[in-house]
């Protein structure tokens, strides 16, 4: 006749047995959970910080050439106003001094301020049609155009650090997967005693908190 004890014992055992075999399918799961989490994070938090890094350059390609490209044009704009004044000053000192061919030189260079007047504002005023729209956008951007890549370059950033927070969750909630997977076979070497369920309590316990740990990177 099998004794009570003996009964209890093997029912005990038969439940320890079941605990930890349930752990262990959840440590299965938590471990490729936390490992699609940590490649996804760190696949948004590449993509992001390329975004801004491309975002930063762009602004600042675009403030450089904007700042060459009027710099540029003040310089042939004071050309022109300055050869078109040499140009009215012969002419009225030629008039003066019944001088015809310093008269004719002045309105050569007057001339010529004008014909340069017309070509820097054709330049200024270009419709794209001989330039790609890229260098457009270098050369005449707004600054509504500049707000709204700064305000996306500092999104991506904050969505770099969204990521680089949930990768560091995914990181610490496999850590405690390993913890528990470890306490898992600890307990399962002790056995069905009292310190064997202990190890296996605290092993729950490391698997519970690694799969809130992933959920809080999820939400």
């Amino acid at each position: 006749m099998i004794e009570v004890e003996t009964v209890t014992r093997w029912r005990s055992q038969r439940t320890f047995d079941r605990a930890a075999a349930l752990l262990i399918g959840l440590i299965a799961i938590l471990a490729g959970l936390c490992a699609v989490e940590q490649a996804f994070a760190g696949q948004e938090g590449t993509r992001a910080q390329g975004q801004a890094a491309r975002l930063a350059a762009d602004v600042s390609a675009k403030i450089s050439v904007t700042s060459v490209s009027l710099d540029a044009s003040a310089a042939a704009g004071q050309q022109w106003v300055l050869l078109g004044m040499q140009g009215i000053s012969r002419q009225m000192a030629g008039s003066i001094a019944g001088d015809t061919a310093g008269t004719a030189v002045g309105a050569a260079q007057q001339a010529a301020s004008e014909k340069l007047k017309a070509a820097v504002d054709e330049t200024m005023a270009s419709s794209g049609r001989t330039v790609d729209a890229y260098v457009i956008g270098l050369l005449s951007p707004s600054n509504d155009d500049l707000n709204k890549e700064v305000a996306e370059q500092n999104r991506q950033v904050d969505l770099a650090a969204a990521a680089g927070a949930v990768q560091t969750q995914a990181v610490l909630a496999l850590s405690l997967v390993a913890l528990a997977g470890v306490l898992a076979g600890v307990s399962a070497v002790l056995g069905s005693g009292k310190s064997g369920w202990a190890v296996l309590v605290v092993a729950w316990i490391a698997a519970g908190t690694a799969f809130l740990t992933a959920l809080g990177g999820l939400f």
